[in-house]
């Protein structure tokens, strides 16, 4: 047993009264016990979480119209990731609880389950598991590969060991040439790591093309011109209702939705648009008249991305404050021009190319805020802005279809 091995094995065995409370659903599965059955010899795809789900269901598609007789085990850590594997894919997959990186939980795990090859989805990178692997022949594919900059400094820091876990993939496919080259630089072999573009780019694709955006209609029954401000955070709601104010008066029909990333923070949001003397405020949940608003905040999960279909343009909160920014992406697949402030490093590569396609603009102020706003609905580029945003997207799309090709061609050569 190798020294994380042993490790690992000390630490989940002493962890596990804080896990167990910690995660309230699986836990037996967490400790590596199947007793469901399970489809034989499946594709096992791992999908930590929501977004990771999100970034592996189109590639699901793919296998699924590639090889249909296949079946297709999807594991994940969270129960949030679970309902989103349940919302996207139904019953085309078989739902597990990802076990513990520990010898003895995954060598359970593995007896029971026998995978005919693992694909784990973005930055799950696992030792111990890498390492069962190999020594059952069981290939290990890296999907969405995805290496930031502060990532590559942790793990270069203990690159001997990194680099022997890196070298257990079979192959690892990455979003970006940069991402590439540091998966190379922590000492994967170059030949077994190749670009093939983001899957959450025909995730978007096809979370546009089946939203349904029915549920939301009676809140925009009256045809007005609506904006939104989606994710956001404290302390930026003021400066957009500032915006707003400055807004209504050039625009007096104009609507203003808003979106905090975080629902339970609705109340107060609302507080705080009473406070600066907004009217006709109304919480989401709360609404009677769903079609007499000017500022709707709204206090439910799942409203954001479709409401994107419903408004002109729109500012993505967390950019404002130190937060990183949000996935930019989710209003550019509609169509829609959007504003952002200047701390999106956690979506750069993002930003940079909408903004050199002309869908995305930089605030500072709620000034920027209504200068942009202003300049949208002043003019009438509606077909401009969905033109840029189908020629953006299709130029960036197919990464699942590339993906399944490589790792099918890879397996064809390994029998």
């Amino acid at each position: 047993m190798s020294l994380y091995g042993c490790f690992s094995e000390l630490l989940f065995a002493a962890a596990r009264p804080f896990l167990n409370k910690k995660y309230d659903e699986g836990n037996d599965q967490r400790y590596g016990y199947y007793q469901d059955a399970v489809p034989e010899n499946p594709i096992w795809i791992h999908a930590v979480s929501v977004g990771e789900v999100q970034s592996a269901y189109p590639f699901v598609k793919t296998v699924k119209e590639q090889v249909p007789s296949r079946s297709i085990l999807l594991s994940t850590v969270t129960k949030t990731g679970k309902l989103m594997s349940e919302q996207l894919m139904g019953n085309t997959v078989t739902h597990i609880y990802y076990p513990w990186d520990a010898p003895s939980i995954l060598s359970r795990a593995l007896h029971t389950l026998r995978p005919s090859l693992y694909i784990a989805v973005e930055t799950e990178i696992w030792p111990e598991m890498l390492l069962q692997l190999k020594k059952r022949n069981i290939p290990a594919f890296l999907l969405n590969g995805r290496l930031s900059e502060s990532s590559f400094i942790k793990f270069n820091r203990f690159r001997s060991f990194w680099k022997n876990v890196v070298r257990r993939y079979t192959l690892i496919l990455t979003r970006s040439e940069e991402e590439r080259q540091r998966f190379i630089k922590l000492g994967a072999v170059p030949e077994q790591v190749r670009v093939t573009g983001d899957c959450k780019v025909d995730a978007l694709i096809e979370r546009r093309r089946s939203a349904d955006l029915s549920n939301l209609a009676p809140f925009f029954s009256a045809k007005r011109p609506v904006i939104l401000a989606g994710s956001t955070h404290s302390g930026e709601e003021t400066i957009v209702f500032q915006a707003y104010k400055i807004l209504k008066e050039q625009f007096s029909d104009l609507q203003l939705v808003v979106v905090p990333r975080h629902p339970e923070r609705a109340a107060s949001v609302w507080q705080e648009a009473q406070k600066l003397g907004l009217e006709r405020v109304i919480l989401m949940s709360a609404a009677v008249d769903k079609s007499s608003w000017d500022v709707m905040i709204v206090d439910k999960i799942g409203v954001l991305f479709p409401a994107y279909g419903y408004v002109k343009a729109a500012f993505l909160g967390g950019s404002l404050v130190p937060k990183g920014g949000q996935n930019i992406m989710e209003p550019a697949i509609w169509g829609i021009p959007c504003c952002q402030g200047p701390d999106y490093h956690d979506f750069t590569k993002a930003t940079e190319e909408l903004k050199a396609a002309g869908l995305c603009s930089i605030v500072h102020s709620a000034a920027d805020i209504a200068g942009f706003f202003t300049g949208i609905l002043k003019s009438d580029n509606t077909e401009k802005y969905q033109k840029s945003s189908e020629r953006f997207f299709l130029s960036m799309s197919g990464a699942s279809k590339r993906s399944w090709n490589l790792i099918s061609d890879c397996l064809y050569g390994l029998k």
